[in-house]
């Protein structure tokens, strides 16, 4: 729970500064895409994700709105392609995380330092029978 903490944290201070969202009617796609190596190695060990300047990480949550006060996780069906822009595409698939009040979807990917790519997500929210596509594209570091 402790390392779920750390990771939440991470990525909520990342969500509240870059608002990397979709709104759909009431469901919000939150995203945030970085380097596995930015990863808490502790964090990173507990859930089995490899820690690499090469590696991406591209993090998922569904959250639904009117349910509560707050919006509230919501489980969900994802499928995803990562293209370059030069057309190569790849098959993202994607891990489910849920702690006690927390649920996220992860995947990762190999990339080349500071080429741009290119994200086409397929969101189908639980309970529903509507697909949300989410698309968005970012570039990607090796750093030091």
């Amino acid at each position: 729970m402790r390392l779920f903490f750390s990771l939440w944290l991470c990525l909520m201070a990342t969500f509240a500064m870059a608002e990397q969202k979709k709104v759909y009617g009431d469901f919000e796609i939150h995203y945030i895409g970085l380097t596995s190596s930015e990863l808490d190695k502790d964090v990173a060990k507990s859930y089995g994700i490899p820690r690499s300047r090469a590696l991406g990480y591209l993090s998922i949550s569904v959250l639904k709105t009117g349910v509560s006060e707050l919006p509230v996780s919501w489980n969900a069906k994802l499928e995803g392609k990562v293209s370059n822009l030069i057309g190569q595409t790849r098959e993202l698939n994607f891990i489910r995380i849920q702690e006690t009040n927390a649920l996220y979807f992860y995947s990762t990917f190999d990339f080349y330092d500071s080429d741009m790519y290119r994200f086409h997500l397929k969101v189908t929210p639980e309970g529903t029978n509507k697909t949300l596509d989410v698309e968005f594209s970012q570039r990607f570091y090796q750093g030091e």
